[in-house]
């Protein structure tokens, strides 16, 4: 690595580092309300003890969560209800692991698990690769502390470190051509199925379809571990009790503070009385987005693994519902494997790679997304960023796909089309 791209990497590893410093200072100052039980931990917490205890049918039952809530949670002043959980039943089978203990403790180890889960994924995606940055890799996992989706992950006691982990791991089996075993892993991420299924539909139509044995099988797994769990009454109920809470008033998260098309478009159309227009747009565009990234990806080839699949990634996160900040923890897998490209690899036109470092240095300043939240109570306006990343991703596969930039001579075998 010469001077130049030295230096750039180690003032980036700066700011991250007293970014972290920040987050970490915010993080002590809340510890009492998190301790209380204000942090959506509260949810899982819930479930995982409704299901130790035998009581899986009641799982989705919002009074039985407001009586568990306020055995742990009473000092809560906010609620008039339960924190619902929201999440598929098979994930309350974790929390209740953690819902041996008292909740302070219960949340500790969690928040242990996820800072171990978050240190170990730069070694899985960067496992094989050449680490070109001029600190070592055992320092990114500190130094992504200091963006805001971590801290806003650590600050709620958030699953998004874990879906970001299968994410890595998911990476990882398509890189060394284990398809079926990525399907494995993006059934077990299911926790998030509105991230986790356009994934994969993007996945099958860039021509890796043997993704779709291994997601039918864990995807069937985990459906019959939620059914045992909590019956097929209650899984059946799941979809209905999740509208339900969407249409309360005071229930879930204003769509403003989602970074994806839905919340950018209320921010700038306003809520309408019949959200019908804005679903008409969004569900077209979104399904035209999957089925666009899919067949660039294809075009373009499996030497192109990093820019797909962080085209995905981005595409599945702007085109879903719901889609909070810790959301954007999922990017790191991408944005690692980029980082390892060999000297001799294709380059990107001017375009977009100005693209890429605005919608990237955008996306990882912690400022950037307090000013948005401070200023104009709109996170939803992050989603910009990641159009722009998406738009540098898609210019790299198209431009791969017409000829305009080819696979690099040194690309692993496994990375080449089939």
């Amino acid at each position: 690595m010469s001077d130049t791209p030295r230096l750039r990497s180690w003032l980036l590893a700066t700011a991250l580092l007293w970014m972290a410093v920040g987050n970490g200072v915010m993080l002590w100052n809340t510890r009492v309300r998190i301790r209380q039980g204000y942090g959506d931990f509260a949810s899982f917490y819930t479930a995982g003890t409704l299901v130790r205890r035998g009581l899986g049918a009641d799982l989705y039952n919002l009074a039985a969560q407001w009586k568990v809530q306020r055995e742990f949670a009473s000092e809560v002043k906010i609620r008039q209800g339960p924190l619902p959980y929201i999440r598929p039943p098979f994930e309350a089978l974790l929390f209740s692991v953690f819902a041996r203990w008292p909740y302070v403790t219960a949340l500790l180890l969690w928040t242990t698990l996820k800072l171990a889960l978050l240190a170990t994924i730069p070694f899985i995606v960067v496992h094989g690769r050449s680490w070109r940055e001029g600190f070592p890799i055992w320092m990114t996992g500190l130094l992504v502390l200091g963006t805001y989706p971590a801290f806003f992950d650590l600050l709620m006691g958030q699953d998004a470190v874990l879906l970001a982990f299968l994410f890595a791991v998911c990476f990882w089996q398509l890189e060394t051509g284990r398809d079926t075993g990525a399907g494995v892993t993006l059934g077990l991420a299911l926790i998030k199925f509105q991230l986790a299924i356009p994934f994969l539909l993007i996945l099958w139509i860039s021509g890796r379809k043997r993704v779709l044995p291994g997601f039918a099988a864990s995807a069937s797994t985990v459906i019959a571990l939620s059914a045992a769990l909590v019956g097929w009454r209650t899984l059946f109920k799941y979809p209905g009790y999740l509208l339900t809470l969407n249409r309360s008033v005071g229930v879930g998260i204003a769509p403003e503070t989602h970074l994806n098309l839905r919340g950018l478009l209320i921010f700038f159309v306003g809520r309408l009385p019949y959200p019908g227009p804005i679903y008409w747009v969004l569900t077209p565009a979104a399904l035209g987005a999957v089925v666009y990234t899919g067949l660039i990806w294809r075009k373009a080839g499996h030497g192109f693994l990093a820019e797909g699949f962080g085209l995905a990634a981005v595409v599945a996160i702007v085109t879903s519902y719901y889609a909070c900040a810790y959301d954007l923890l999922l990017l790191i897998v991408p944005l690692l494997a980029m980082r390892t490209r060999p000297d001799d690899a294709p380059k990107a036109d001017r375009v977009s790679r100005y693209l890429e470092v605005t919608g990237l240095l955008l996306l990882l300043l912690t400022p950037v997304y307090w000013f948005t939240r401070l200023q104009f109570r709109a996170e939803s306006l992050m989603a910009l960023p990641l159009l722009a990343l998406a738009v540098a991703l898609a210019r790299r596969l198209s431009n791969a796909g017409t000829g305009v930039s080819v696979p690099s001579p040194g690309t692993r075998p496994e990375e080449r089309p089939a």
